[in-house]
């Protein structure tokens, strides 16, 4: 998925895009096999209706400090595709994160 005018995400349903974002993320983080589990385990589709029950889950998958390290992974991807900014100094949960990504999508 390209970025579009004022660095909004095109084409697909914002379903899509996460979904997407979130299999990008996986697959730089581990293994194809390792990141197919990962996704078979943990439903993407909850991330856009309760991001901070996918952010659980992947906690609970990983361990606190592990799924920290996977969820900045994600959230960073999420937001680098969106073209929204990310500032290393100031981290943006998931939950934040998903929230600036869906704004996007309904102002388009």
């Amino acid at each position: 998925m390209s970025g579009g005018p004022r660095g909004q995400p095109q084409e697909g349903t914002l379903e899509d895009f996460l979904s997407s974002a979130v299999d990008e993320a996986l697959e730089r983080a581990f293994d194809a096999s390792t990141a197919k589990a990962v996704r078979f385990y943990i439903d993407t589709n909850i991330l856009l209706k309760n991001p901070d029950a996918y952010a659980d889950s992947v906690r609970r998958m990983f361990g606190k400090d592990g799924g920290e390290v996977v969820l900045k992974s994600i959230t960073k991807n999420i937001c680098e595709k969106a073209k929204l900014p990310v500032d290393p100094t100031v981290f943006f949960s998931l939950r934040e994160c998903v929230t600036a990504v869906a704004k996007q999508y309904r102002s388009r």
